[in-house]
Parts: C-alpha cells; sequence; structure tokens
C-alpha cells in the first residue's frame, strides 16, 4: 500500500465512493422515470408495463439488499463491487437493446441488483470506518447522491436531444459507471486495511450530548427484536414508496395536466437538487439535534409533497412539490441511516442496513399500482395520494418512538471487538 497519510486515505474513500452513488443514482431511478415516456411511445407499451419494469428495479435492489453484507464479509469489497458492475454491465446492454417488455423487466432486474452491490450498503459501511463524524459523511455522501438525481434527466436529454436517441442513455451511463468503480478500486489499494477491523471513536465526546447514543453493545438479532428497528425500517420503505412513485410517474403525470416537458423535468431536477442539499444540511444537524425529530419533519413534508403533486396545475404549486418532496425524501434518506447508528451501534450495522433494504422491497411495488390504476381510472391523482398517505401512518408511529434499551443478559456480554470481528473484519482481507 503506498505511504499517506489516515486523513488522506479517509477523504480519498469518501470521494471517491460518493462519485459513484452519485453515477448509480443519476444512472438508474432518476433517469429511468423520464427515459419511460420516450420507451412508451416508441413501443406503444401501457403504462402498467413501463411501471412494473420500475417495480423490478426497486424489488431487485431490495430483495438482493442482504447479498452485498454477505459477500463484504467473505471476499471482501473490491470483490462486491466487481460483482456490481459485471451486473449493472449486463442491465444496462440489455436495456440499450430491449424490444420487448420482458428484455426490459430483466435489464432492470439486473441493474436493481447491480445497484445494491455498488451503492449505499457497501459506501456507508467504509464510511463508518473512516470517520468519526459519521453523519456530516453521510451527509456529504447522500448529498453526491442526490446531485446524481438532477444529473439522471439531463443524461437522458444529452442522450435523446444531443444524439438524437434515448438508448444512447444507458451506453453513457455505462461508461460512468465503470470509471467510477475503477476509481474506487484506487482508493481501496492506497487504504490501511487494518482500519476495518473496527470504526473509531471519538475520544474527545463528553458524556454530556444533546443527541441520543446508545453505550450498549448491541448484536444484530437483538436490534430486530426491538419494535423502533422497524419503525425505522417503516420510515425507509415509506420513502421509497414515495420516492420510486414521484420517479415514475411525475413527469408524465404533470404533462398529462398539460405541463410542458422541460418544465415537468425540471421539477424532477429540483426536487432531486433539494433532495442532496438536504442531506449535507441534516447531516450537518444530526451531529448536535436528535434525528427522530428530523425525521418526523420529513415524513411530514414526504405527504404534503404528494397531495401538491396531484393537484400541481399551476407552477407555485410544482415548486412546492418539488421543494416538500426534494428534502422530505433527503431527510428522511438520512435520518434512518443515523437512527440505526445511535441506536444500535456500528457492530450490527451492515447487518441491519442490509436489512433495511430488504425489509424495503415492499415499496417496489408503488410503481405497478400507479401505474394499474393510472389505466383504470384515466389519472395518477388518486395513487398520489394513497402514496401520500403512508408518510403520515409512520409519522404517528415515530411520534411515539423512544430510544431501544438492551436487555442484559450474561450470555450476550461480549465486547465491542468480538461483535465486530464476527461480521466485518473479515471484509478487509483483499485490501
Amino acid at each position: 500500500m503506498p505511504n499517506i497519510s489516515a486523513q488522506k486515505q479517509s477523504w480519498f474513500i469518501l470521494l471517491t465512493f460518493s462519485w459513484c452513488f452519485f453515477v448509480i443514482s443519476a444512472s438508474t431511478f432518476s433517469s429511468l422515470g423520464v427515459v419511460i415516456p420516450f420507451m412508451v411511445s416508441e413501443m406503444e407499451w401501457t403504462w402498467t408495463t413501463a411501471g412494473l419494469g420500475f417495480t423490478f428495479l426497486a424489488m431487485a435492489c431490495g430483495i438482493s439488499g442482504y447479498l452485498p453484507s454477505i459477500t463484504i464479509k467473505n471476499w471482501g469489497i473490491a470483490k462486491t463491487l466487481f460483482v456490481g458492475l459485471c451486473l449493472l454491465t449486463a442491465g444496462f446492454l440489455t436495456l440499450y437493446a430491449t424490444i420487448t417488455p420482458a428484455t426490459y423487466f430483466l435489464g432492470c432486474i439486473l441493474v436493481g441488483m447491480g445497484y445494491t452491490f455498488v451503492g449505499a450498503i457497501p459506501g456507508t459501511y467504509i464510511i463508518t470506518h473512516f470517520f468519526v463524524k459519521r453523519s456530516t459523511a453521510f451527509g456529504f455522501y447522500y448529498t453526491m447522491g442526490g446531485l446524481g438525481g438532477v444529473a439522471g434527466p439531463l443524461i437522458v436529454w444529452l442522450a435523446n436531444d444531443a444524439l438524437g436517441n434515448w438508448r444512447l442513455h444507458w451506453i453513457i451511463t455505462l461508461t460512468l459507471i465503470a470509471t467510477s468503480v475503477a476509481l474506487m478500486w484506487l482508493s481501496l489499494a492506497f487504504t490501511d486495511a487494518t482500519r476495518l477491523k473496527l470504526p473509531p471513536k471519538d475520544e474527545q465526546k463528553t458524556t454530556q450530548s444533546n443527541v441520543y447514543e446508545t453505550r450498549e453493545t448491541w448484536t444484530f438479532r437483538d436490534a430486530l427484536r426491538t419494535p423502533q428497528y422497524w419503525a425505522i425500517c417503516a420510515a425507509y420503505t415509506s420513502v421509497l414508496l414515495v420516492g420510486t412513485t414521484v420517479n415514475s410517474f411525475s413527469v408524465s403525470h404533470l404533462t398529462q395536466i398539460g405541463v410542458t416537458f422541460a418544465v415537468a423535468s425540471a421539477m424532477l431536477s429540483l426536487e432531486a437538487f433539494c433532495n442532496a442539499m438536504s442531506r449535507v444540511i441534516g447531516g450537518f444537524i444530526a451531529e448536535f439535534f436528535e434525528p427522530k425529530t428530523m425525521l418526523q419533519a420529513a415524513l411530514l413534508m414526504l405527504a404534503g409533497g404528494m397531495v401538491a403533486l396531484s393537484f400541481g396545475h399551476s407552477l407555485m404549486v410544482q415548486i412546492l412539490y418539488a421543494v416538500a418532496i426534494g428534502f422530505g425524501f433527503g431527510l428522511t434518506f438520512l435520518s434512518c441511516t443515523v437512527l440505526i447508528l445511535r441506536y444500535f451501534g456500528s457492530g450490527p450495522y451492515l447487518q441491519l442496513f442490509s436489512t433495511l433494504n430488504l425489509f424495503a422491497t415492499v415499496a417496489a411495488s408503488a410503481p405497478y399500482i400507479c401505474g394499474t390504476m393510472r389505466d383504470i381510472s384515466g389519472s395518477f391523482v388518486s395513487p398520489f395520494l394513497l402514496v401520500g398517505a403512508m408518510p403520515m401512518v409512520v409519522f404517528v408511529v415515530v411520534t411515539f418512538m423512544r430510544p431501544p434499551r438492551l436487555v442484559n443478559d450474561t450470555a450476550d456480554a461480549v465486547t465491542p471487538a468480538t461483535v465486530h470481528n464476527d461480521t466485518q473484519l473479515t471484509a478487509a482481507k483483499e485490501l
């Protein structure tokens, strides 16, 4: 390993993994929603078929969400990224050549699986091992992902308007993905593998703090027994319900009610920009204030944003939708991640975050349900209001949530090093 300082190692890791999250976010959920109208028009598909592809994409992300924790533990991070690159290559090439719903669905499934192997699971896992102020680092990482959502529609515009074929979008994104994975491999080559043995501790942290952080040693199984973890899973699922719905059909809905395609796409980019800004702001706020409060505010914004989108006939209401959904999505995403760390510690984080993604697979049903309801009713208003009700239900649950307490048993009295070595130490062996 080249001899560079620990601080430079940390920033090299953060920048390269954040850039990959930017690229994968731009290449998948945000851009697919903009590509869908071109696919429907060219191949004369129904909106149910178009939405089902988005459903397969989200479902593949969720169902495969636990696999990276297994490959990281047994093969290491570099090989996990390689698996993701192979899946994404196959998926993007399939989508480029698609002419039937079957190949469209297959491409979406492959891309969804690849997303989990190069996205937030390996990204947030490695950040926990290189930064003491993890909320701030998470905020930067998720901000880059949010900015990728801004870039996604622009890549579609480049492919369709500038280059003349929307299919070239998949080739452009594949090139960007391959480059970003190569940069992550390079950053791993400069990394001290021993830093993945145990996350750093804040030596300057005082006992007085406005922010709750567990002092107990949680295991994966202990965390699964708490209602707090499942409340966090419900919040995460609700934000994905909203996110997949907005990315899938917001442009189609707005153009259907008389908004120009340019304005509708601009609103999606504005939503993604607010999403990105909320994460960097939220990352700073979460260092000093309870992320639970941030989560409650975010859930209210998600619900309000879906109502505004449903009746977005005026420009002001459209801007309200974009800002509310953007900030609500980003803050919910960030606060769920931080709450897992604060409530259960970094020991079982990899498994808990992977399980969180697996549980959130139910959100993949949103595009299919919305597409079906649109074909039946002729409007997206009813499905949008239905999806918007979900964050309100979760808001009520989160309001009564308190920090979990571990029931101490003698058999469970293991040291933090033991817990970390069980799930994390082998992740460093290939570095």
